[in-house]
């Protein structure tokens, strides 16, 4: 078995580039066409490639849905048409319906930002696509990502902007609370999911650990040795204050799984 992953650049990506056989896939071309030795009996596709982020989504939103949305139709149309082999995309849980309680894969839906609207259509047609063959069909929804390898626009960025002493960056929102793992960890999930024949459908990729943003920033700033900022943590909730989820259907499928936030020491 081969596994074929899209988006090996990216923050969860780059740790799997020696793990899998990289598919370089120009999703802004509406002509593009996947190599014929991805249908080969027994391979899997997983798609981690797309436009991240509420901002970059914002900044050309035709680019952004070509990208998100009609290139991943394209991809999974060619892939089912032309094989029967598992497709595995990786979506997000901002898909959800704001809640206060822990997040299950039935819950509902209700996108809060266009990235998370463009996700959703992505998961939606998908899911149409495959309705026939939804065995062949996998959407990983993963929660919060958090170390230090992340883009700057992110709470790692942000928290490694706390780490330079002539910044007047202030962390608000301290006491959001939050469902972390690191990219790598992530990208471990990703990898078994893939491998693992057993799941399709919806599965949520989380540590189904609540932690504050504010105790997530202290840890990550102790175990680099740095100091916390004097002023520069602001206690206080977002519109949206609990996000976590029940990774129990993913333990159930795969129980010897890491799925614990351990982030790695600020080089």
């Amino acid at each position: 078995m081969k596994i074929y992953a899209t988006g090996t650049t990216g923050t969860i990506g780059k740790h799997l580039q020696n793990r899998v056989k990289q598919l370089e896939v120009d999703l802004a071309a509406r002509d593009f066409e996947l190599p014929a030795e991805v249908y080969e009996s027994g391979n899997c596709v997983l798609h981690l490639a797309g436009l991240v982020g509420p901002q970059l989504v914002e900044e050309d939103l035709e680019y952004s849905h070509q990208v998100n949305v009609v290139s991943t139709e394209r991809l999974g149309r060619q892939f089912l048409q032309s094989s029967s082999n598992r497709l595995v995309y990786v979506s997000t849980s901002h898909v959800y319906k704001p809640s206060l309680s822990t997040i299950k894969e039935s819950d509902p839906i209700s996108p809060q930002n266009t990235y998370a609207r463009q996700k959703r259509e992505a998961e939606i047609v998908l899911s149409e696509l495959f309705s026939q063959e939804p065995e062949r069909l996998c959407i990983a929804r993963v929660f919060s990502v958090l170390d230090w390898d992340v883009a700057s626009f992110t709470l790692g960025g942000g928290i490694a902007k706390l780490c330079d002493e002539s910044s007047s960056y202030i962390l608000n929102n301290c006491d959001d609370v939050r469902d972390f793992l690191t990219p790598k960890t992530i990208a471990g999930a990703l990898l078994e999911i893939s491998k693992s024949s057993d799941l399709s459908g919806v599965i949520n990729v989380c540590s189904s650990q609540g932690l504050t943003v504010g105790e997530a920033a202290r840890t990550m700033l102790a175990g680099s040795k740095v100091e916390v900022p004097e002023g520069r943590m602001k206690a206080g909730s977002s519109s949206n204050p609990f996000v976590v989820g029940d990774n129990s259907k993913l333990r159930a499928a795969l129980p010897n799984l890491d799925l614990s936030w351990v982030p790695s020491t600020r080089t």
